[in-house]
């Protein structure tokens, strides 16, 4: 929300919950059947009144690609009988994304950005924010609840204080949003990635940020039961991939001799899928 602008009333907040929820207007207005008192660009007009980040993809299909990546991973069978043994007729993602994402893998090449965040309280900075993923919303699709940080794709033209921002709005404080409160003042300012991870074909900037105790009233439509976990907590948990190499590397270089070089880390998924032979792509 604009620092300025007064709070959405009823129908504004209905809006911005319901993109929030569906992720695009387009989206909306399918659901709606094209039956909103409002046009695409007026809708485009509130969303900027209040200061929301418009997203840069859509979360649930990056959640399935991990899935299926992990399935092929642990079952070391072909790409297609994976996919047509779990996936539902509800599935977003394709084989031809996945055959994509698993070419790159192999080449080392990632063609999409992301953005993690590392959020710990101010009075306990070895605890970080865990929530439950909830975006694999079909049962008969894989288990939702695997723990996660919170992170979504991004633009790569974004700065960092818009992908942060982005990733708070869909993830940490989704109903500050709708409400008209979002906290604007915890995103620091010329903020710089700790380092990258490549998941899949993603190469996702990791930010660090401390709250003030006060805050623990979190909410998002993707993440639930949200609660700071430890390092060892969050080793023993069921993660995202990519999330406990997150925590573990920065564990290693939170108190390393500052250094101006990029540093990129592939996840254990990525090194794991790219010496599979070519015949399970």
């Amino acid at each position: 929300m604009s620092r300025k602008a007064s709070p959405p009333d009823e129908f504004e907040k209905s809006l911005i919950s319901l993109y929030f929820l569906h992720g695009s207007i387009e989206k909306v207005f399918q659901v709606k059947n094209y039956d909103l008192p409002v046009s695409f660009a007026t809708y485009h007009r509130i969303l900027n009144k209040f200061g929301i980040v418009k997203s840069a993809g859509p979360n649930s299909k990056f959640s399935e690609s991990l899935h299926i990546l992990s399935l092929i991973n642990n079952y070391k069978v072909p790409l297609e009988r994976v996919y047509h043994k779990y996936a539902p007729s509800t599935l977003k993602v394709s084989t031809n994304t996945l055959h994509r994402i698993m070419h790159n893998i192999r080449l080392g090449v990632t063609r999409r950005c992301g953005t993690a965040l590392l959020i710990s309280p101010e009075s306990n900075k070895d605890r970080y924010l865990l929530g439950q993923d909830i975006s694999l919303c079909n049962p008969s699709f894989g288990e939702s609840g695997d723990g996660s940080l919170p992170m979504s794709h991004t633009r790569m033209q974004d700065s960092a204080t818009t992908s942060i921002t982005r990733v708070l709005q869909q993830e940490v404080f989704t109903q500050n949003c709708i409400n008209g409160n979002f906290p604007f003042n915890l995103i620091p300012e010329n903020s710089k990635p700790i380092f990258y991870i490549n998941i899949a074909d993603i190469k996702v900037a990791v930010f660090r940020l401390i709250f003030p105790d006060e805050y623990h009233d979190f909410s998002s439509y993707k993440l639930c039961r949200f609660s700071f976990k430890s390092a060892l907590e969050i080793k023993q948990a069921k993660i995202r991939p990519g999330v406990g190499e997150i925590v573990k590397n920065f564990e290693l270089l939170r108190y390393a001799p500052q250094n101006d070089s990029e540093i990129v880390i592939d996840s254990n998924l990525n090194l794991a899928l790219a010496k599979l032979p070519e015949r399970l792509n």
